[in-house]
Protein backbone atom coordinates (compact mmCIF):
# COMPACT_ATOMS: atom_id res chain seq x y z
CA UNK A 1 0.00 0.00 0.00
CA UNK A 2 1.23 3.46 -0.76
CA UNK A 3 0.99 5.58 2.37
CA UNK A 4 -1.93 8.03 2.58
CA UNK A 5 0.37 11.03 2.69
CA UNK A 6 2.01 9.91 -0.52
CA UNK A 7 -1.35 9.34 -2.14
CA UNK A 8 -2.74 12.65 -0.91
CA UNK A 9 0.29 14.56 -2.16
CA UNK A 10 0.12 12.62 -5.42
CA UNK A 11 -3.61 13.23 -5.60
CA UNK A 12 -3.20 16.96 -5.11
CA UNK A 13 -0.48 17.10 -7.76
CA UNK A 14 -2.40 14.81 -10.10
CA UNK A 15 -5.51 16.93 -9.73
CA UNK A 16 -3.58 20.08 -10.57
CA UNK A 17 -1.86 18.38 -13.50
CA UNK A 18 -5.16 16.99 -14.73
CA UNK A 19 -6.68 20.44 -14.73
CA UNK A 20 -3.79 21.94 -16.62
CA UNK A 21 -3.36 19.12 -19.11
CA UNK A 22 -6.94 18.58 -20.14
CA UNK A 23 -8.76 21.87 -19.65
CA UNK A 24 -9.51 24.14 -22.56
CA UNK A 25 -7.48 27.27 -23.13
CA UNK A 26 -4.29 26.26 -21.30
CA UNK A 27 -1.04 27.46 -22.80
CA UNK A 28 1.86 25.21 -23.77
CA UNK A 29 3.79 26.55 -20.76
CA UNK A 30 1.01 25.44 -18.40
CA UNK A 31 0.92 22.02 -20.00
CA UNK A 32 4.67 21.69 -19.64
CA UNK A 33 4.51 22.68 -15.97
CA UNK A 34 1.70 20.18 -15.40
CA UNK A 35 3.72 17.41 -16.98
CA UNK A 36 6.67 18.27 -14.78
CA UNK A 37 4.44 18.34 -11.69
CA UNK A 38 2.91 15.00 -12.57
CA UNK A 39 6.30 13.44 -13.24
CA UNK A 40 7.76 14.65 -9.98
CA UNK A 41 4.66 13.45 -8.16
CA UNK A 42 5.14 10.00 -9.65
CA UNK A 43 8.83 10.00 -8.80
CA UNK A 44 8.09 11.17 -5.29
CA UNK A 45 5.47 8.47 -4.86
CA UNK A 46 7.85 5.79 -6.08
CA UNK A 47 10.70 6.89 -3.87
CA UNK A 48 8.39 7.24 -0.87
CA UNK A 49 7.11 3.72 -1.41
CA UNK A 50 10.65 2.41 -1.77
CA UNK A 51 11.78 4.26 1.32
CA UNK A 52 8.90 2.85 3.35
CA UNK A 53 9.68 -0.66 2.17
CA UNK A 54 13.42 -0.44 2.78
CA UNK A 55 12.87 1.23 6.15
CA UNK A 56 11.26 -1.98 7.37
CA UNK A 57 7.74 -0.59 7.42
CA UNK A 58 6.25 -4.06 7.42
CA UNK A 59 6.57 -4.67 11.16
CA UNK A 60 2.87 -4.27 11.79
CA UNK A 61 0.99 -4.00 15.07
CA UNK A 62 -0.99 -6.56 17.04
CA UNK A 63 -3.57 -4.00 18.09
CA UNK A 64 -6.82 -4.84 16.29
CA UNK A 65 -7.95 -1.19 16.19
CA UNK A 66 -4.71 -0.14 14.53
CA UNK A 67 -4.98 -2.94 11.98
CA UNK A 68 -8.62 -2.03 11.30
CA UNK A 69 -7.47 1.53 10.65
CA UNK A 70 -4.70 0.26 8.38
CA UNK A 71 -7.12 -1.91 6.39
CA UNK A 72 -9.67 0.90 6.03
CA UNK A 73 -7.00 3.44 5.10
CA UNK A 74 -5.52 1.11 2.49
CA UNK A 75 -8.94 0.56 0.93
CA UNK A 76 -9.80 4.27 0.95
CA UNK A 77 -6.51 5.36 -0.57
CA UNK A 78 -6.57 2.64 -3.18
CA UNK A 79 -10.05 3.86 -4.09
CA UNK A 80 -8.76 7.46 -4.16
CA UNK A 81 -5.89 6.51 -6.45
CA UNK A 82 -8.17 4.51 -8.76
CA UNK A 83 -10.78 7.27 -8.80
CA UNK A 84 -8.24 9.98 -9.62
CA UNK A 85 -6.80 7.78 -12.36
CA UNK A 86 -10.30 7.25 -13.79
CA UNK A 87 -11.03 10.99 -13.58
CA UNK A 88 -7.93 11.63 -15.68
CA UNK A 89 -10.06 11.45 -18.80
CA UNK A 90 -11.99 14.61 -18.02
CA UNK A 91 -11.85 17.51 -15.56
CA UNK A 92 -15.65 17.22 -15.37
CA UNK A 93 -15.19 13.93 -13.49
CA UNK A 94 -12.85 15.38 -10.87
CA UNK A 95 -15.47 16.88 -8.49
CA UNK A 96 -17.30 13.57 -8.08
CA UNK A 97 -14.02 11.69 -7.68
CA UNK A 98 -12.86 14.01 -4.93
CA UNK A 99 -16.25 13.94 -3.21
CA UNK A 100 -16.15 10.14 -3.13
CA UNK A 101 -12.64 10.21 -1.68
CA UNK A 102 -13.49 12.79 0.99
CA UNK A 103 -16.51 10.73 2.06
CA UNK A 104 -14.53 7.48 2.26
CA UNK A 105 -11.66 9.02 4.20
CA UNK A 106 -14.06 10.82 6.53
CA UNK A 107 -15.57 7.51 7.60
CA UNK A 108 -12.26 6.17 8.90
CA UNK A 109 -11.59 6.53 12.61
CA UNK A 110 -7.88 7.16 13.07
CA UNK A 111 -6.00 5.99 16.17
CA UNK A 112 -5.70 8.63 18.88
CA UNK A 113 -1.97 9.11 18.19
CA UNK A 114 -2.66 10.54 14.74
CA UNK A 115 -6.28 11.65 14.90
CA UNK A 116 -5.44 15.36 14.62
CA UNK A 117 -3.05 14.74 11.72
CA UNK A 118 -5.59 12.48 10.01
CA UNK A 119 -8.23 15.21 10.38
CA UNK A 120 -5.85 17.81 8.92
CA UNK A 121 -5.09 15.59 5.93
CA UNK A 122 -8.80 14.97 5.42
CA UNK A 123 -9.45 18.71 5.60
CA UNK A 124 -6.82 19.32 2.93
CA UNK A 125 -8.52 16.86 0.60
CA UNK A 126 -11.91 18.42 1.39
CA UNK A 127 -10.39 21.83 0.66
CA UNK A 128 -9.26 20.60 -2.73
CA UNK A 129 -12.73 19.22 -3.41
CA UNK A 130 -14.28 22.56 -2.41
CA UNK A 131 -11.83 24.50 -4.58
CA UNK A 132 -12.60 22.30 -7.58
CA UNK A 133 -16.35 22.61 -6.99
CA UNK A 134 -16.20 26.41 -6.73
CA UNK A 135 -14.68 27.14 -10.14
CA UNK A 136 -15.17 26.48 -13.82
CA UNK A 137 -12.36 24.07 -14.59
CA UNK A 138 -12.49 24.88 -18.29
CA UNK A 139 -11.26 28.44 -17.76
CA UNK A 140 -7.69 29.61 -17.13
CA UNK A 141 -8.96 31.48 -14.05
CA UNK A 142 -10.54 28.34 -12.62
CA UNK A 143 -7.41 26.33 -13.29
CA UNK A 144 -5.24 28.99 -11.63
CA UNK A 145 -7.51 29.07 -8.57
CA UNK A 146 -7.28 25.30 -8.13
CA UNK A 147 -3.53 25.30 -8.72
CA UNK A 148 -3.17 27.92 -5.97
CA UNK A 149 -5.42 25.88 -3.67
CA UNK A 150 -3.24 22.80 -4.26
CA UNK A 151 -0.14 24.80 -3.29
CA UNK A 152 -1.78 26.29 -0.20
CA UNK A 153 -3.33 23.04 0.99
CA UNK A 154 -0.09 21.13 0.48
CA UNK A 155 1.76 23.67 2.61
CA UNK A 156 -0.90 23.62 5.33
CA UNK A 157 -1.16 19.85 5.61
CA UNK A 158 2.46 18.88 4.91
CA UNK A 159 3.45 18.13 8.52
CA UNK A 160 0.20 16.27 9.19
CA UNK A 161 0.68 14.18 6.06
CA UNK A 162 4.24 13.36 7.11
CA UNK A 163 3.05 12.28 10.56
CA UNK A 164 0.30 10.06 9.13
CA UNK A 165 2.76 8.53 6.68
CA UNK A 166 5.26 7.79 9.47
CA UNK A 167 2.55 6.22 11.64
CA UNK A 168 1.32 3.99 8.84
CA UNK A 169 4.85 2.97 7.89
CA UNK A 170 5.55 2.00 11.50
CA UNK A 171 2.24 0.29 12.28
CA UNK A 172 0.59 -1.07 9.16
CA UNK A 173 1.66 -4.45 7.81
CA UNK A 174 1.26 -3.55 4.12
CA UNK A 175 2.87 -0.10 4.27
Amino acid sequence: MRAPATLLKGGLSAAAALLLLTACGGSDDEQSEASTSSSSSSSSSSSSSSAATSAGGGGGSADEDVQAFCTEAEAAFTQLSDTLDAAGASPADLPAALDTAVTAIGQIEAPAEISADWAASQQALAGLRDAVNSVDLTTPEGQAAVEQAVTDLGAQAGDAQTNVDAYITANCENA
